[in-house]
């Protein structure tokens, strides 16, 4: 009973250096049970999605939310007693046992535990609402949600959450039980270590710097890299995955040893500048600064290095949506296309639904032979094969209908452009094209500008490969041995109406599972190329010959849009709270840790009071040593993601950025917050 009155009393007292601790177990909490709760909640599934397991999804980033409460709950549980050692200790004194000490830690651990489950619980209730729209809203779902009071998650959260706090508070009774007394009244002395700067800091220090510099050129410069790489090493292809490891691992080193040494030795530096070090009290600053760098710059390197991996993070999964949408873009670029036999029916069809057609162009190739030469690092090919040729005029009306359609220059009669797939910088800086080529039975053709491939439908409505745009007066000239055509329609919210989608895809299921059968082959012969052409009655289902190619005669755009953007939105969901929680964890470490020192400080600012130091400037002092010690972590995390993103660019295009942005703000707004918190409490505490 005694225990328990203590137990209580102790949190109240102690509530203070608990708070940032509880906030963030708090706040993992709700996330938690959001999660959970919307994962058993039928009826959102159900509103969500019929085509794709977002319970899945929000189960796995639960799995990762219980991963991360345990590391961070560990660590927090060291600091706390270690900051309480002299308190055990003096528990010893009066005669307590060290059972009934690591008893008394175990009663607080969980009391404090239950209070933020509960309340993590009752927020999550309160913000499910919220939590469930803005997931419908990633995943582009226009319905609303209600509230969602889940017995089974409620449940759930209590079980994971309470089993994680018991292992804690457990470990930490173990760990006070293990203290010996004496070892406790010498902690501090034995914290404060050896602060002179020796040769290895300056290796170590400098190869930091020099590493982190080498890192970010690299990113900075990854697509060279990676060009550089596979022609000097020969990856065969591999250069893709590696170089991002190798980036990784060099600014890995380079932080651990940038705050490990660089920051000692700058500080030691700041020493020895006089005019500076013995102005009010920069000496005990100085010296703190240099004192809490030292001890725990493993600490803050880790949490550099892992929050420009969250923010990286949640920049890749916006990467990835942008990078999956515009592969919907390039295979399906127009809510509709459809051949000359089905076009009338579907105007008809979108006619009865009300549907507004905002654009719609149609599109002719003339199908023929071409060789068109080209190399990279990787491979050389000028096989022959056939091309799908449009015409300028077409070419530029179907940018009425294809936004992402890029201008081209061509002039002269025999002027070409070629349309490849690739990204334009990839086409740009890492692929040669000869500067002629052959094209049907015009002959010799000059190549004078290659564009990446908007145009869309290379898997259904075109034959393949790529495309060339020659002038309107080339086109009338050339014969082909096959000409088609197909109309590409956009309709005003096509990508958001499921009700549409569902009618037009039972409407018109025969001509979207219909597909026309030919095979073509080409053959250089006298610098022309000479083409055999054959429709056949109907596809082949095997024993398929040289040259054979299909093509559908009606593609819709919904289903491929909307699953890639149910899953990637879903990605996002997940990323951005995962980071969300991570971000405010970590501004807590930090906050414990500071806290934690302030105690063992309070001798020294006492002393300095006593020699008539103003409290003010002891106040100044203090926020000026947290700032290093909470924005260089901060400095150094959003590098590491500007530099992590610059590589994914390269792999996977730029996306829209304002996610990533949201979250720089939010993580600087974290940071801030604890800085000001943790700057007023270490004050209270030294100063007062």
């Amino acid at each position: 009973m005694m225990l328990s009155k203590l137990a209580v009393k102790n949190v109240k007292t102690q509530f203070r250096y608990y708070f940032m601790y509880f906030v963030s177990m708090v706040f993992s909490v709700m996330v938690y049970y959001s999660f959970v709760s919307m994962s058993y909640d039928e009826a959102l599934l159900t509103r969500a999605s019929n085509d794709m397991r977002i319970d899945a999804g929000l189960r796995a980033g639960s799995v990762m939310i219980i991963l991360f409460i345990i590391i961070f709950m560990f660590s927090a549980n060291t600091f706390f007693v270690k900051r309480r050692k002299r308190e055990i200790g003096l528990y010893n004194l009066l005669g307590m046992r060290k059972s009934q000490i690591g008893t008394l830690f175990f009663v607080e651990n969980m009391l404090l535990g239950l209070l933020a489950l509960g309340t993590g619980i009752f927020l999550g209730i309160i913000f499910s609402k919220l939590f469930a729209m803005l997931l419908l809203k990633a995943i582009q779902v226009p319905v609303t949600s209600n509230f969602i009071f889940s017995l089974e998650a409620i449940l759930n959260t209590a079980v994971v959450f309470l089993t994680i706090l018991g292992i804690v508070s457990v470990r930490t009774a173990a760990t006070v039980y293990r203290y010996k007394l004496i070892a406790l009244f010498k902690a501090e002395q034995q914290s404060e270590g050896n602060h002179q700067v020796r040769w290895f800091n300056w290796l170590f220090g400098v190869l930091g710097v020099i590493l982190l510099l080498v890192g970010y050129g690299l990113a900075r410069n990854f697509l060279n890299f990676m060009i550089w790489t596979e022609k000097e090493v020969g990856l065969k292809g591999f250069a893709m995955l590696l170089c991002p490891i190798v980036i990784l691992i060099i600014c890995v080193i380079g932080t651990y040893l940038f705050f490990g040494h660089f920051l000692g030795i700058m500080l030691n530096l700041t020493q020895k500048a006089k005019g500076h070090y013995y102005r009010d009290i920069n000496m005990i600053t100085t010296g703190n600064l240099s004192f809490h760098l030292k001890k725990n710059a493993m600490t803050f390197a880790t949490i550099a290095v892992l929050s420009g991996t969250a923010l990286a993070a949640i920049g890749g999964a916006a990467s990835v949506q942008s990078f999956s949408i515009g592969l919907a873009d390039s295979s399906n670029p127009t809510s509709y296309s459809v051949d000359e036999q089905n076009y009338a029916d579907l105007k008809a069809f979108l006619k009865k639904e009300e549907a507004k057609i905002s654009s719609e162009e149609k599109i002719e190739f003339k199908y023929m032979g071409g060789q068109f030469g080209y190399h990279n690092t990787l491979e050389s090919d000028k096989t022959p094969t056939f091309y799908n040729v449009i015409s300028l005029s077409n070419y530029e009306a179907i940018q009425n209908v294809i936004k992402n359609v890029q201008p081209v220059t061509i002039e002269k009669e025999k002027d070409v452009a070629l349309l490849m797939g690739g990204s334009q910088m990839y086409i740009e800086e890492a692929v040669e094209f000869d500067k002629t080529g052959i094209l049907g039975d015009a002959g010799k053709v000059n190549v004078v500008d290659v564009r990446s491939d908007f145009l869309g439908n290379a898997r259904d409505m075109r034959l393949p490969y790529n495309v060339v745009v020659v002038t309107d007066e080339l086109y009338k000239k050339i014969e082909a041995p096959y000409t088609y055509a197909y109309h590409m329609i956009n309709v005003k919210g096509a990508d958001t109406n499921e009700a549409l989608a569902k009618t037009t895809l039972s409407e018109f299921k025969d001509p979207l599972e219909e597909k026309q059968a030919f095979v073509a082959t080409t053959k250089v012969d006298n610098g022309k190329m000479v083409d055999t052409f054959q429709t056949l009655k109907a596809p082949l289902e095997k024993e398929r010959p040289e040259g054979y190619k299909t093509k559908n005669n009606m593609s819709i755009r919904y289903p491929y849009y909307s699953s890639i953007v149910k899953n990637t939105g879903l990605l996002i969901y997940v990323a951005v709270f995962l980071g969300m929680v991570f971000m405010i964890a970590t501004g807590s470490i930090i906050t414990l840790k500071q806290l934690s020192e302030a105690e063992e400080e309070t001798d020294r600012y006492d002393m300095l009071r006593k020699l008539g130091t103003p409290r003010g400037m002891i106040k100044k002092s203090i926020y000026k040593q947290n700032f290093i010690v909470f924005f260089a972590p901060l400095f150094i995390s959003l590098l590491h993601a500007y530099f992590a993103l610059q590589v994914l660019f390269v792999l996977i295009g730029v996306p829209k950025l304002l996610l990533t942005y949201i979250s720089v703000v939010f993580l600087i707004g974290i940071y801030v917050f604890f800085y000001f918190a943790t700057s007023s409490s270490y004050n209270k505490i030294v100063n007062r």
